[in-house]
């Protein structure tokens, strides 16, 4: 069996992952991450929608570098109370309903209790194959909470509009390198913005770096143009999962394990040539091994961020997952402890000369 790679601070893994922060809600994830950068960034900020901004000063300080991971999770909102007591729920982010039915949900009320919910499943014995073959949509699920009617309900502080989150453990696999969790979709970016910063403690750089956890990705980015916005970064990375396709069934061309993995394309942004040469070229000096990444459905912050004012150097590096937007996924440690050292060094060698370069590969 394989021993575990690199170091990672799991402690810190599980207290993002467990956070409950779907897009729109995502104050106890930034919380979380803003408690883990306390000692190590200089400033603190954030967007209007909630997006945390963390800066860690360089001593030149005229080339900013923005690292973006999104820190909302998929989610639901309750949209209705039932008489019964049973709740209805409206989708935040992309479910499919294969992977919910008899899932346990967290309900988080207005004063924080975490209320428990298990989403109603027939039992198979009589059901016709008709019915056995259907994929039961959201709207006609529901949440029983385990009380007897309405007044139940509300007398636990749930009201329509409650936020719910998948409920489940942060694990270590059979082989230490694979961990399993909810909301690595996309706690990981926003744990690998963190550890660069803390990575850059006491470290002289030019550059100013920026981790920033984003909100309402995953329902349109929304977090990742606010925020860019308001930092008019000189270069930015957003870091994301990608679909790991390297389990049966699937083309096995992206793969957990690999080390870094970068981002060509996908539906939302195409990756900036010089910058992904860059970062290419640098990974065969720093000897991590890479992958390269073209993902044809859905998209990252990448794709609001590079098209901010005039245009921003970007480009994503993605850590592939297997099973997201579900209760469990999966990431490979190499995967962020490698993405944690390419972008460490780099944000060591971002200066006004680097840029220069990067600016001129596109014209």
């Amino acid at each position: 069996m394989e021993k575990a790679y690199g170091n990672c601070d799991l402690k810190m893994m599980e207290d993002f992952c467990q956070a409950d922060g779907p897009s729109g809600a995502e104050k106890e994830a930034t919380r979380v991450m803003k408690k883990h950068l306390e000692g190590f960034a200089d400033e603190f900020d954030y967007d209007v929608l909630g997006s945390l901004i963390a800066l860690k000063k360089g001593k030149n300080g005229k080339v900013k570098l923005m690292l973006a991971g999104h820190i909302d999770e998929i989610g639901f909102l309750v949209s209705k109370i039932e008489d019964s007591g049973f709740l209805r729920i409206s989708p935040i982010g992309g479910w499919w309903g294969h992977v919910l039915l008899s899932q346990p949900l967290t309900i988080t009320t207005e004063d924080g209790r975490k209320i428990l919910g298990i989403i109603g499943a027939r039992a198979p014995h009589g059901l016709k194959p008709e019915v056995r073959e259907k994929v039961v949509e959201v709207k006609d699920m529901y949440v029983d909470i385990g009380v007897n009617n309405k007044e139940e309900a509300e007398e636990l502080g749930i009201k329509i509009g409650s936020y719910v989150t998948p409920r489940s453990t942060f694990d270590v696999l059979n082989n230490p390198n694979f961990l399993a969790a909810k909301a690595w979709d996309d706690r990981v970016g926003a744990l690998i913005a963190t550890a660069v910063i803390k990575n850059l403690k006491d470290i002289d750089h030019d550059c100013d770096v920026y981790a920033v956890g984003t909100v309402q990705e995953e329902v349109g980015l929304r977090g990742a143009k606010t925020s860019a916005y308001k930092i008019e970064p000189d270069v930015a990375i957003a870091l994301d999962v990608t679909l790991a396709t390297d389990c049966p069934g699937e083309d096995n061309e992206t793969k957990m394990g690999v080390g870094i993995t970068l981002g060509v394309r996908d539906n939302s942004v195409i990756g900036h040539r010089g910058l992904i040469k860059y970062l290419g070229d640098l990974c065969d000096e720093l000897k991590l091994d890479k992958q390269y990444n073209v993902l044809m459905a859905g998209g990252t912050d990448s794709g609001e961020i590079h098209k901010t004012k005039e245009g921003i150097i970007n480009v994503t590096l993605s850590i592939p997952s297997r099973y997201i937007h579900s209760h469990r996924s999966l990431i490979h440690r190499k995967d962020f402890c490698d993405t944690v050292t390419l972008l460490t060094e780099f944000a060591k060698r971002l200066d006004e000369n680097v840029l220069h370069d990067l600016h001129i590969s596109n014209r």
